[in-house]
């Protein structure tokens, strides 16, 4: 193989009116699609956002859901944390991800920044009425929404079914392909992750320890190597087969109780011809 360089309302975070606004424009997962007067459109409604340094919040589990949020730039994850402060990462959200979404009368997880972060700030009202006048960007909501429980899903089995190694093969490869560092027919890829191993740990159910093992065995292996907040895979194949994941396709590897069922199906096919 070849080498691969693979949230309550916080009083203190700032907030700037709609000239500076503007000067951010909508990721590429919300602006595909929009004409040049949707974009207006979109631009108009924006009246607020705010930024966060990385480590502050947006909002914390069981404040009062009042607005929904766009991340404009910057990386920053949910989580739900337990009485005695264990944490549970559920997601790590990049830009175009959605917040406070649908409504709820109190949030069920906070948001914290990992990077420097901006968000446009919407009330309700506002953003229904921009999603009945761009129907476009309410598709766009639909596609990363199902994106999202997509990823719920692929991480329910993480932590249910799959093995340490798994796990973090999985998560990477996730994140490889999230922020578009890997081609479909290429053989190389890195990104910068500005994760530590407290964060992979919080989302896998793993202790830092285990994940401090697993990534040693990964590089010693020729899998990849993950060092100063830079992935790179030195195996980008055998890292997309132990995590699960087809590439080509960016999604999850084919059941192995469908192929069984289909060989099974021509097999029958097959006698009932003889």
């Amino acid at each position: 193989m070849t080498a691969v360089a693979i949230l309550a309302e916080t009083p203190q975070a700032p907030m700037t009116g709609p000239a500076n606004s503007a000067m951010r424009p909508l990721p590429a997962a919300l602006s595909n699609g929009l004409s040049p007067q949707e974009t207006l459109r979109v631009n108009a409604a924006r009246p607020t956002f705010r930024t966060l340094r990385a480590g502050e919040s947006l909002y914390f589990q069981g404040d009062e859901s009042r607005y929904i949020y766009l991340l404009l730039d910057g990386w920053a994850f949910r989580h739900q944390c337990l009485e005695d402060g264990r944490r549970q990462i559920l997601d790590f959200a990049l830009p175009g991800a959605i917040f406070g979404f649908p409504a709820a009368t109190m949030q069920t997880h906070g948001v914290e920044a990992l990077t420097p972060c901006t968000f446009s700030i919407f009330t309700r009202d506002t953003l229904f009425d921009l999603l009945q006048r761009v129907p476009v960007l309410s598709l766009r909501f639909i596609e990363i929404m199902a994106g999202a429980e997509a990823r719920a899903y692929e991480h329910l089995t993480n932590v249910g079914r799959r093995t340490a190694r798994e796990r973090v093969a999985n998560l990477l490869m996730e994140l490889l392909l999230r922020s578009r560092r890997v081609e479909p027919m290429g053989s190389t890829a890195w990104m910068t992750l500005p994760l530590m191993q407290p964060h992979i740990g919080d989302a896998l159910g793993l202790a830092s320890e285990t994940v401090c093992r697993t990534l040693a065995a990964m590089r010693k292996d020729g899998v990849l190597v993950l060092r100063a907040q830079r992935l790179e895979a030195l195996d980008i194949e055998r890292l997309a087969e132990e995590a699960g994941i087809d590439r080509d396709e960016a999604r999850p590897a084919p059941c192995m109780a469908r192929q069984i069922q289909t060989h099974l199906r021509q097999d029958h096919v097959i006698s009932a011809h003889c």
